[in-house]
């Protein structure tokens, strides 16, 4: 078989809707770019019998809602390759709105930055911000162990290894061992989907950690854990800047308020959702 025939086979079995997840698999199998799979010149060259077994293998694996992501083990998350498993969030577009907020922060202040990513997962926040500022130091935390392996792996994988300090800390249960005890930007893309929504969604969100999901009965609990706390780690006007669901703007600035953040500004997504919330802490 060639790429067209079996690119038709895993459409037949995952429909066209999964075209673009079929393409992915398929690059992965035959160790090529995706784009590389569109030349006409490669589009004719056989594929071995191994080569094929393995992509009827993936795609079937595909059909059982496991996600494209954790099937070839990486994603693409602001222009750098990540590494995820199952035991990771896999990044999202939306979140890349809080990166680059963030990065015009820095460009601001100009002075070298200590920051601290709260529940960092697959290291995705921390890298990019390691790999797009000049002026940052990043300490990044959370609570699963498997999760820092990954985030230290992607550190690795992108080169900032230096410029990031991860330790294991349920939110800053653990932040006395960090090199840094404030900081001036403190930024976090907490579980912040209702725990009874979390049966709602579409099948291949229910093989992500539930952990990195699930945020209490109003989405807010980590928000109500993180804001009060995050006072005594920030330096004075440093910035807490968070990822938000679309029904959370409102309750989230209010918490803030009450714990004397000011400035408080919400942004939108790419989407004309509001999905960043951000303020300053005042004494």
């Amino acid at each position: 078989m060639n790429i067209s025939e079996l690119l038709c086979w895993g459409e037949s079995i995952l429909g066209k809707k999964y075209s673009f997840d079929s393409k992915v698999l398929l690059a992965h199998c035959l160790n090529l770019k995706f784009n590389d799979i569109y030349f006409s010149h490669l589009n004719k060259k056989n594929i071995t019998i191994k080569e094929s077994e393995l992509y009827k293998k993936l795609v079937l694996k595909r059909k059982k809602a496991i996600p494209t992501e954790y099937i070839t083990g990486d994603t693409e998350f602001m222009g750098l390759k990540f590494s995820v498993n199952k035991n990771v969030l896999i990044p999202r577009q939306e979140t890349e709105c809080l990166i680059e907020h963030v990065l015009k922060i820095l460009k601001y202040l100009k002075k070298p930055v200590k920051i601290l990513d709260v529940g960092t997962g697959s290291g995705n926040i921390a890298v990019s911000i390691a790999n797009y500022s000049t002026n940052s130091h990043i300490s990044a935390i959370d609570i699963s162990k498997e999760a820092i392996k990954i985030a230290k792996k992607n550190a690795s994988l992108n080169n900032v290894t230096k410029k990031i300090e991860f330790i294991q800390s349920d939110i800053f249960g653990s932040i006395s061992k960090l090199k840094y005890k404030k900081y001036d930007l403190i930024i976090s893309n907490p579980p912040y989907i209702k725990t009874e929504e979390i049966k709602t969604l579409q099948r291949e969100i229910h093989n992500e950690p539930v952990i990195a999901l699930d945020g209490g009965k109003d989405g807010l609990a980590f928000y109500k854990r993180i804001i009060p706390e995050s006072k005594k780690y920030l330096n004075k006007r440093g910035y807490l800047i968070f990822e938000i669901g679309y029904h959370h703007s409102d309750p989230v600035k209010e918490i803030m308020k009450i714990n004397g953040y000011k400035r408080i500004k919400i942004l939108k997504d790419y989407t004309n959702q509001e999905r960043i919330i951000y303020g300053q802490n005042y004494y």
